[in-house]
């Protein structure tokens, strides 16, 4: 009897350690501020690559795309845009811009989005560049 319970106990430790396993994945999100333009990120394929970028849309300013390789990740939503301080149309108060991108197949690209007025020629004020790879 005593070998029965051992086993018993032996069996349903064994099945709490894999499905416990299975709760413990890598973060879902992989968060990128402006200072890791220029640098490189790994996401696997469930997660989300997650872009917090400075912008001021009551300047005329916002970020957009301007590479990308659908075929290894795609933007997820539209961006959003979240003011400090809560007051969305105070003239020169600045805000946060939020884009989501998501793994679609193994693979490396150049993700970068560029800060511009789109009704403005040569208006780019800043870029974001990030080496994106799905292992």
């Amino acid at each position: 009897m005593k070998r029965n319970v051992s086993n018993l106990t032996l069996a349903v430790m064994t099945i709490a350690v894999t499905l416990l396993g299975g709760c413990s994945p890598a973060a879902e999100e992989v968060l990128l501020d402006v200072d890791d333009s220029g640098g490189s990120v790994s996401i696997a394929m469930g997660q989300t690559l997650v872009i917090e970028l400075p912008s001021n849309p009551t300047t005329g300013y916002s970020w957009f795309i301007e590479s990308i390789d659908e075929a290894v990740v795609r933007q997820e939503g539209e961006a959003t845009y979240s003011p400090v301080g809560g007051e969305p149309n105070l003239v020169g108060g600045g805000g946060v811009e939020t884009w989501r991108f998501t793994p679609v197949a193994a693979g490396a690209c150049t993700l970068t989005l560029a800060y511009l007025r789109v009704f403005e020629d040569n208006s780019t004020q800043d870029t974001f560049t990030i080496q994106v790879t799905v292992p």
